[in-house]
């Protein structure tokens, strides 16, 4: 089974995609921050900065005052560790659908298709990485998740393809 996945259809640049390499990427994120930005209205800085001294104050009263070397460690295991993903829209634009163009649809191994139109595409989010390690099996290489959270527990599995109609 193979990992990469085409962007086609009606489009002027069909594209290929290899998500196996979109751990390196900088615009990739946590999906744990992407869930915690749905819905919720945004913090004031000095909040945010109020609750990060006091996590830092209970994480070294249960644990000591960290060393370099256990800092290090700890930010590469955090670095690694969780689900990823990456926005759909950089990947949509650069294929520049024709005009007219109003789905997308997303293709499944066993022929099956999931029609989205083409403004739920834009806002999605491809997650690519579950616990730090790529996809595979039935559920990848990529599932996709709705913008505006709706899917959230329910993403779209197994995509090979989307082809824009």
């Amino acid at each position: 089974m193979s990992d990469i996945i085409t962007i086609s259809g009606k489009v002027k640049y069909a594209i290929t995609l290899d998500p196996s390499v979109w751990i390196f990427d900088d615009r990739n994120f946590k999906m744990e921050d992407f869930f915690a930005r749905i819905g919720e209205e945004q913090q004031d800085e000095e909040d945010r900065s109020l609750e990060a001294i006091g996590r830092q104050w209970d994480r070294e009263l249960r644990e000591g005052v960290p060393t370099k070397q256990t800092e290090k460690l700890f930010a590469e295991k955090k670095r690694i560790a969780g689900d990823y993903g990456i926005a759909f829209a950089p990947f949509l634009k650069n294929a520049e659908p024709e005009a007219g163009s109003s789905m997308v649809i997303c293709k499944h191994p066993d022929g099956a298709e999931t029609k989205l139109s083409l403004d739920d595409a834009g806002s999605a989010i491809l997650c690519f990485a579950i616990d730090g390690k790529p996809i595979r099996g039935e559920e990848g290489p990529v599932q996709l998740f709705f913008g505006d959270g709706r899917n959230m527990n329910d993403p779209i599995k197994s995509i090979r393809s989307f082809i824009i109609e």
